[in-house]
């Protein structure tokens, strides 16, 4: 439905026990994202715009109800101009 890139709004945790993370709940703009993204390129750009340090293994994208596959780009969610993501991050593995 749009031949143009979309910008999308990540709304951050607020984690401050890792600093370095800059998880401060701030909402992070992901501008100029053609249909054909993949989620886990959506990882990458958050952590190239916020210069955090979190694991992007660790990361992961909802929108609403719905966790986001990295397999999936952004077009097979249906996501429009402005909509926001939620990050949250997945525990780490026990050993």
């Amino acid at each position: 439905m749009h031949p143009h890139p979309i910008s999308l709004q990540v709304q951050m945790p607020n984690d401050p026990s890792k600093p370095e993370w800059k998880l401060d709940g701030s909402v992070v703009t992901l501008p100029e994202l053609p249909l054909g993204t993949f989620v886990s390129t959506l990882r990458d750009r958050i952590l190239q715009i916020t210069g955090s340090t979190v694991g992007a293994s660790r990361m992961l994208l909802s929108h609403g109800t719905v966790l986001l596959a990295n397999k999936n780009t952004i077009a097979s969610y249906n996501l429009e101009e402005d909509d926001v993501l939620t990050l949250s991050l997945r525990d780490p593995k026990k050993k």
